[in-house]
């Protein structure tokens, strides 16, 4: 499955509707602190995360990888964040934390987003 963190609710469904429409296991959550709950529950670890960098609630994009990072059993977990903006020094930061890929929302139709997800997962296997 791909975790899917994403607060604006109905990109959200947009999103699962389309990877489960690709054949993808989705775990939806619209606030990081709900992910990592979930992360500490879950029977198997979704084989990516996908990732919006601003986030409602306690924890943006960034101090959700940092937690990820710190825990062994997450830290593997590839993450492809999918924002709408992209600073040289937000990409930077999050590329460093071990993200393996940034992307930008305005850029990509759904469609594409979803193959480079496929793609990162295909890689890390």
């Amino acid at each position: 499955p791909i975790m899917v963190i994403e607060d604006e609710a109905l990109l959200l469904q947009a999103i699962v509707k389309k990877l489960e429409s690709h054949g993808i296991e989705t775990v939806s959550c619209v606030r990081a602190e709900q992910a990592l709950d979930y992360l500490e529950q879950l029977p198997e670890m979704p084989d990516a995360i996908w990732l919006d960098y601003y986030l409602k609630g306690s924890m943006n994009g960034l101090d959700f990888v940092r937690k990820l990072k710190e825990n062994q059993s997450w830290a593997e977990i590839p993450v492809i964040v999918v924002s709408n903006s992209a600073s040289d020094e937000k990409i930077h930061n999050m590329l460093a934390l071990g993200v393996n890929k940034y992307i930008l929302k305005a850029e990509y139709r759904l469609e594409d987003i979803i193959k480079s997800v496929e793609e990162v997962i295909q890689s890390v296997k």
